[in-house]
């Protein structure tokens, strides 16, 4: 029996002495005596019975106190339990994850295991300790790393911050550039885990909860990886703009609209931007984007619960698609092959540059020739700035083809020696030069980030009246977009000064001429069917925003904006709140109103007497028309980097290192800074050179063998044979 048994009967019988001697005052003497001699009898036997069991027993007996006795009375009930067996050995476990490296048996006994790396501890215990110093950080020395990482983002390969490094500490040795310690991984690392992540943290705490849209493209990169881009517009209460910019790259599997929902969904779910603040979304027109049931936009219904998203086909693939078709139907062939082969006639040959030249300085007294264009082939539209430089230099290249092909006997100079002779040719280039000039300098104000989105629907407006009046009566009164104009035309339109003079100058035959000017006809009607097809739907999202410029806003009697609050989902207790607020705006002088968003930048900020902004729904509401998105561009700028960054040399880069260097490119753009002015803050600069700063992961890559601590592994084996 051990100690604790013994001490737990002693307390029984001194509990039960007591009680006895405390009932039976007169008595417990004698009670007390006869008590300890039996309990002492038992304790004796409980004894007696330790000795006889077998050591490997735990306990031989559970020793508790008897039912109630009457008074007087004392005894224990012993209580036998079989035996408990001890854990031997199996040699199962060896073969288990946890304990196959290390754990072994002990000879003869089996109840007993030993770590077989047990006799390692003592020599290791009893080595030498080296004592490592501790390296203080400088803020100096990590704000020139995180320099040297963004100029390398910004301007070249991340292989070469090897020998920049070593160059600022060999060339400026007399400052603190020695203490630069930058190479390749830590460079990459820097990028991806501590630049990369500062800058979408802004975008993230700058958005908020506001209200935002989304531009969406496809593409596919140089590594044939099919690649979704993803960019976003929305009010930058920092930068107290409306503003485009990179969200995010995402690889998907294929181009239906389930892959690209889905992807748009994992990144907004990993940057934590809540998908129900979507409110619009800016696509080109292909049909996985714009489908009514089951396209991009139909699914980001149901994902954003909002039955009134908004979509905006992109203005500029409308307008070429609409010049692409009534190019296509109306105009002869040879327009569009003598502007493409004239830049191919130069593209590839030095000497026919050359040539080319000695013939212009001739002609225009050594004034130098500009170059001939190229015409876009998914682009209709950039035929523009080709058809202005031909006719611009209409007079000199008809006698360099008269010369080439007399003296190369070239069958396409003589080609296009017959085409710049023909002056049919010549009166098509001149009649479309006004009107693509018209289509272009719309197209570029959907193209740019610095306009006025209010105005950009009288300029729509104004490019589709433009367009038809050219072939309109001037005494017809139609309305363009509800009516059918063809029973409104001109029967001899006036088709330009410059188309008109040199009718008259070259003196065509009548069926010629009128052949001509039908052919002109039908090209501006096809375009104004086109541009009424394609745009109602960009008509009525602008018509939307135009109201809320600075113009329509303080006017005094002005249209009621009921139907705008109920499609953004405006509560139905807010939209009595907002008309007066709608209503009340025009009662005060306000500053700013030369900008629309500087405008609504002024009444954002506004306080009454209170501290209180008395337009605060209003201002809400236009922020978020304002932040509807009017072109496609921003996409395409994105698409464009993403080929700059990744390239032939750099095709086994993966999507986070291609992400986080578009991140950092794209947040120096937003700040208007360069990698040698923009200065990270010190949190941030405090995280490099941290365990947390480096990721030893693999990823998903185009190349499964590819570590990312080596992106540009293939430039490496480049320069390394360069210097062999």
């Amino acid at each position: 029996m051990d100690d604790r048994q013994q001490a737990q009967i002693c307390s029984w019988l001194e509990e039960d002495s007591c009680e006895e001697l405390d009932a039976d005052p007169a008595n417990g003497e004698q009670n007390r005596i006869d008590d300890i001699e039996s309990d002492s009898s038992v304790i004796h036997s409980l004894h007696a019975t330790d000795t006889e069991q077998s050591s490997d027993e735990v306990e031989s007996a559970i020793l508790t106190p008897a039912p109630q006795q009457p008074r007087g009375v004392n005894c224990l009930i012993v209580v036998n339990m079989p035996p408990k067996y001890s854990q031997h050995y199996r040699t199962e476990w060896e073969k288990m994850l946890d304990f196959k490296d290390w754990l072994q048996p002990v000879e003869n006994d089996t109840t007993k295991a030993y770590s077989k790396h047990i006799k390692s501890v003592k020599p290791v215990k009893s080595q030498r300790k080296i004592n490592f110093p501790q390296v203080k950080k400088d803020l100096n020395t990590q704000r020139a790393e995180s320099s040297l990482a963004m100029f390398v983002c910004a301007h070249c390969s991340i292989m070469a911050v090897d020998h920049l490094s070593e160059l600022c500490k060999h060339r400026f040795g007399d400052s603190k550039s020695g203490d630069l310690r930058v190479h390749r991984t830590k460079c990459t690392n820097i990028i991806k885990n501590v630049l990369a992540p500062h800058f979408v943290n802004e975008i993230v705490s700058d958005l908020g909860d506001q209200e935002y849209s989304l531009l969406l493209d496809e593409s596919t990169d140089i590594s044939i990886s099919k690649m979704l881009g993803v960019s976003i517009r929305y009010y930058s209460r920092s930068l107290k703009a409306i503003i485009s910019t990179f969200l995010g790259l995402v690889e998907i599997e294929d181009g239906t609209a389930n892959s690209i929902v889905n992807g748009i969904k994992g990144l907004l779910s990993v940057l934590e931007i809540e998908i129900k603040k979507m409110i619009g979304i800016g696509t080109d027109n292909a049909t996985v984007m714009t489908g009514t049931n089951n396209g991009v936009h139909a699914l980001l219904k149901n994902a954003t619960s909002n039955e009134n998203l908004v979509l905006v086909r992109c203005v500029c693939h409308s307008l070429q698609l609409a010049l692409s078709h009534a190019s296509e139907e109306t105009l002869p062939r040879n327009v569009e092959f003598l502007i493409r082969e004239t830049y191919n006639w130069f593209s590839h040959s030095s000497n026919r540059r050359l040539y080319y030249k000695k013939i212009y300085e001739t002609i225009n007294c050594g004034s130098q020739p500009l170059s001939i264009p190229q015409m876009c082939n998914t682009r209709w539209i950039s035929i523009e700035p080709a058809v202005n430089r031909i006719l611009e230099q209409w007079l000199e290249l008809k006698p360099l083809f008269e010369v080439a092909r007399r003296d190369d006997h070239c069958y396409m100079a003589e080609t296009l020696y017959n085409m710049y002779n023909d002056p049919v040719n010549h009166l098509y280039l001149l009649y479309l030069k006004p009107v693509l000039g018209e289509v272009q300098a719309v197209n570029k104000l959907f193209e740019s980030n610095n306009v006025d989105p209010t105005k950009l629907y009288k300029d729509l407006f104004a490019l589709v009246q433009s367009t038809s009046q050219r072939i309109l009566n001037p005494t017809a009164r139609v309305d363009i977009f509800t009516q059918n104009i063809e029973s409104y035309l001109d029967p001899k339109p006036y088709m330009g000064y410059a188309f008109e003079t040199t009718t008259r100058e070259y003196n065509l035959h009548p069926e010629v001429e009128n052949s001509l000017r039908q052919r002109c006809l039908k090209f501006t009607l096809k375009l104004v069917k086109e541009l009424q097809s394609r745009l109602p739907i960009n008509f009525k999202v602008l018509e939307k925003v135009s109201l809320f410029s600075v113009e329509e806003t303080l006017k005094v009697v002005k249209p009621s904006i009921i139907d705008i609050a109920q499609e953004f989902r405006v509560d139905a207790s807010a939209i009595d709140r907002l008309i007066s607020q709608w209503r009340n705006i025009v009662h005060l002088k306000w500053e700013c109103t030369s900008s629309t968003v500087g405008f609504w930048n002024e009444v954002i900020g506004y306080k009454d007497a209170a501290g209180n902004n008395p337009f605060a729904d209003l201002s809400q509401l236009a922020i978020s028309l304002l932040s509807l998105p009017h072109f496609n561009a921003e996409i395409e700028r994105v698409f464009s980097q993403m080929n700059v960054v990744k390239t032939k040399l750099r095709n086994r880069m993966s999507v986070k290192t291609l992400n986080a260097i578009l991140y950092i490119r794209f947040g120096l753009k937003r700040a208007g800074k360069c990698c040698y002015s923009y200065t990270a803050p010190d949190n941030v600069l405090n995280s490099i050179g941290t365990k947390e700063s480096y990721s030893f992961n693999s990823e998903a890559s185009t190349s499964s063998c590819i570590s990312t601590a080596d992106e540009d592994q293939d430039i490496n084996i480049l320069f390394d044979n360069l210097i062999d």
